[in-house]
């Protein structure tokens, strides 16, 4: 009776430990109003850029702000340039047809910086971004960003004009995601 009793009650208090636990994460959803997604580069003519807007996600925060988990996905061909046709070779290098969506899955925030997995036209690769987490009230922002190249997630870099125009190999990805309660 007495191990019967023992048993009990250690199954009472880990239930009551894991219930405290629960308690203390709160899940926040991305609100793409507040957010921003820029993709910048260079070619053999001019600097560009790349805005995107459609996007979803969430985050899981413990109760001393620290973030649990956290993920967002950007419709790719929600990035526009305001070219049309560059838009047009963006989205084929990326093979919107068969990889409709740009996703980032947060591994770890430590400091100022913000690591996870990135995936790009189906290609998933390690990835860090220089920024920050900030909590006011209701809201959390995570900001930052990196830099890679077209080639590590196996996209040729765009070209136009007959090849007389090429994309640099060399991107960078700036976000601000805002997460609301």
């Amino acid at each position: 009776m007495k191990k019967q009793t023992t048993t009990l009650i250690a199954f009472f208090l880990a239930a009551l430990c894991f219930g405290f636990k629960a308690q203390a994460q709160t899940t926040y959803k991305l609100n793409p109003k507040e957010s921003s997604f820029k993709v910048l580069g260079t070619s053999t003519l001019h600097d560009w850029h790349m805005e995107g807007a459609e996007a979803s996600g969430q985050c899981v925060v413990n109760a001393d702000g620290s973030i649990v988990s956290g993920n967002v996905t950007l419709q790719a061909e929600s990035l526009k340039s305001g070219k049309g046709g560059m838009d047009k070779n963006a989205y084929k290098a990326l093979k919107t047809g068969d990889y409709a969506d740009i996703s980032f899955t947060v591994s770890a925030v430590e400091g100022d910086k913000i690591s996870g997995s990135l995936t790009i036209a189906g290609v998933n690769k390690p990835v860090t971004f220089e920024g920050n987490v900030s909590q006011n009230g209701d809201k959390i922002t995570v900001s930052g960003t990196t830099e890679f190249l077209l080639t590590d997630f196996k996209i040729d870099p765009p070209k136009a004009l007959m090849g007389t125009v090429k994309t640099g190999d060399k991107v960078s990805l700036e976000i601000k995601s805002t997460f609301i309660k």
